[in-house]
């Protein structure tokens, strides 16, 4: 029997392997916090993967569901082809190697080492430098690997985008939205969307936004859908996370003591037509994040008419030499940290100064961009569940 002051934790359940379980829709009631496994139903069948599509199914359900994606009016990087990069005096380099070029779509690319024993980086001259990072939407592709998931019973449409340069951040502090100057920037970012597909009835049970370092499933009715079943989806600005809808987000939001609150709209007041940058006006935001801002432009991409199947798990499929290069996308970016934010933070009003210093040192690392990601192949989510907040 519960007593007033009885905590219990409402737990779903889900299958611990990814191909082999189903979710028997059911739920845990438990009056502590550690883990605990139970049993999950089982595919019987020899074969795991007999309700998975074929090809001209797999081209139905990209044609049925794959989504629009809209990028910010203000955007700068786009994504491309990965061979558009290679062509486009992209190095490789390799500790006690010269750096030289990408051979083809990626024929000597190291797939066999670490993350950190090669990178890529943008072509050395400055001109071309800064031609390559903008990206080329026009001839863009989306790249999807298909897998299973729930035991067989559905489809994952796993949708990557290709970007070779991540621009610098913002970050909300109440009403006051703070521009991040280089912090965040990266040379390369890797993005995704997936799809999961019902296998027996055909219909799209969710949509997972990848943003930043993990993401969230929605289902579709979150989506405005394109002519009844494709959802419509926004890149954000410069960091090319996925939304819903088109305004502005703040990523690991959280509360402030309201204090704090208090006296961050106080400053602001007092400061509002004093224009000193970085400050701009950010709404009616409470709570700190990384800011992310969506918006609809002409600049679009449609994900059924330009795509390329990389990779079926269940299916005899060749790869290309690029889906398996193990190093990093970008090299890692070297400025001093501190003396960044010092810069930033010295245009803020004292105590302002003092809470967006505190707020920032929470912010995980990987959010900062501090280096080049590791391909598609190279992620949890390639074998594994998809990483949520």
């Amino acid at each position: 029997m519960l007593t007033s002051t009885s905590i219990v934790n409402l737990h779903t359940i889900k299958p611990k392997g990814r191909v082999l379980s189903v979710p028997a829709g059911t739920f845990l009631a438990r009056n502590s916090s550690s883990t605990h496994e139970l049993a999950c139903l089982k595919m019987v069948k020899n074969n795991p993967y007999s309700a998975m599509p074929n090809s001209l199914q797999i081209g139905a359900m990209i044609q049925a569901y794959a989504p629009w994606v809209y990028f910010h009016p203000e955007g700068q990087y786009f994504p491309s082809t990965v061979l558009w990069f290679f062509q486009n005096g992209v190095e490789l380099h390799q500790p006690g190697r010269i750096p030289r070029p990408v051979i083809n779509d990626g024929d000597n690319l190291p797939n066999n080492g670490g993350a950190d024993d090669a990178f890529l980086d943008l072509p050395s001259d400055q001109p071309n430098k800064e031609r390559v990072k903008k990206g080329f939407l026009s001839n863009a592709v989306a790249y999807i690997h298909v897998k299973s998931a729930l035991g067989g019973t559905c489809t994952d449409l796993a949708i990557w985008l290709y970007y070779r340069f991540n621009g610098g951040g913002k970050f909300q502090l109440g009403p006051f939205t703070i521009d991040l100057g280089m912090i965040g920037e990266h040379v390369s970012d890797w993005e995704h969307i997936t799809l999961r597909v019902d296998n027996f009835h055909g219909n799209l049970r969710g949509v997972y936004l990848s943003q930043h370092a993990k993401g969230q499933w929605l289902t579709p009715r979150k989506f405005e859908l394109m002519g009844g079943t494709r959802p419509v989806v926004y890149a954000s600005l410069h960091g090319h996370a996925h939304y819903s809808t088109p305004t502005s987000h703040t990523h690991l939001a959280r509360n402030l003591d309201p204090k704090d609150i208090q006296m961050l709209y106080d400053e602001f007041y007092k400061m509002n037509s004093s224009r000193k940058s970085p400050i701009v006006n950010g709404g009616n935001f409470i709570g700190f994040g990384v800011r992310d801002d969506t918006a609809k432009s002409n600049n679009v991409m449609d994900i059924a008419s330009t795509y390329n199947v990389i990779y079926v798990d269940y299916k005899p499929f060749g790869i290309e030499p690029w889906v398996s290069y193990t190093g990093r996308w970008g090299p890692k970016i070297t400025y001093a940290f501190t003396n960044e934010v010092m810069k930033i933070a010295n245009k803020l009003p004292d105590k302002v100064k003092q809470l967006f210093i505190k707020v920032l040192q929470k912010i995980p690392a990987e959010l900062l961009g501090e280096e080049g990601p590791q391909g598609p192949k190279m992620k949890e989510s390639w074998s594994g569940d998809e990483r949520v907040k």
